[in-house]
């Protein structure tokens, strides 16, 4: 989490994990909550993380649900590229927010 956590409205956080016990778990990006927190009210950031999430190999979430909160299997990570692409993609959202009050 960035920001404030329990400060209403101050915290951001791009996903939430949940074990899956035998069944793997999922990650849920959480594009409902982005979509009242800045800078990722802007519908076209939200878009490219979607993008860059959807460039990790078995992710194919749509468009559409850039207002939603759609999920992907926990076990995509382990191949070592989806792992690096997603530490990538949460430095780009980090680097979003900290920069969101000098745009």
């Amino acid at each position: 989490m960035l920001g404030e956590a329990g400060a209403p409205g101050r915290g951001i956080w791009p996903l939430t994990l949940y074990p899956g016990g035998g069944r793997g778990g999922t990650a849920e990006v959480v594009f409902q909550h982005l979509a009242s927190r800045e800078p990722f009210t802007d519908r076209a950031l939200r878009s490219e993380f979607l993008r860059q999430l959807n460039a990790l190999e078995g992710v194919d979430i749509p468009e559409g649900k850039l207002e939603l909160r759609p999920n992907f299997r926990l076990s995509l990570l382990e191949k070592d590229q989806n792992r690096d692409l997603l530490a990538e993609t949460l430095a780009w959202f980090r680097d979003r927010w900290q920069s969101r009050d000098t745009a």
